[in-house]
């Protein structure tokens, strides 16, 4: 067995045996309706709702971010490997410190994304609201980095 297919199968295991307080429980199921997300779509601001877990605890995490039309994240990197799908709107993702948004890559809803452990890179909105759902294995830590002119 590979180690892409070994790593995604510890993964999944780690989703049924963590639990959200987020979430709903059904039987032994437990899920998120996407419409008891109440996202504040008058907020300038940058949210995240938590799914499973914590990005900041040993284990799997899944949570949900909302970037408002124009806005991006400063260039930045992660102590450990996420993954980023592409839910709602264009996501533009930059593969360096340059924060410069017409170098990043449009990518749309479904569309999918890997942050390597180390690789600075910056992300977020130009023309309307993104809805991304990010995942990894914490604990991690966001270390920011200068923009490079």
């Amino acid at each position: 067995m590979s180690k892409v297919t070994t790593k995604l199968i510890l993964k999944c295991l780690l989703v049924v045996v963590c639990f959200s307080s987020f979430a709903a429980e059904i039987g032994p199921f437990t899920y998120v309706q996407a419409e008891d997300i109440d996202w504040d779509e008058n907020s300038s601001e940058i949210q995240r709702i938590n799914l499973l877990g914590a990005q900041d605890q040993e284990g799997f995490y899944v949570y949900r971010v909302r970037f408002p039309r124009g806005i991006t994240t400063e260039p930045h990197f992660h102590s450990m490997e996420r993954h980023v799908t592409v839910l709602e709107g264009t996501w533009y993702a930059g593969t360096d410190a340059s924060h410069d948004i017409s170098k990043a890559t449009p990518i749309t809803a479904g569309g999918y994304m890997i942050h390597p452990a180390g690789a600075v890179h910056f992300d977020g909105s130009v023309d309307g609201p993104v809805v991304v759902e990010i995942k990894g294995i914490g604990p991690v830590t966001t270390t920011s980095v200068e923009i490079e002119l």
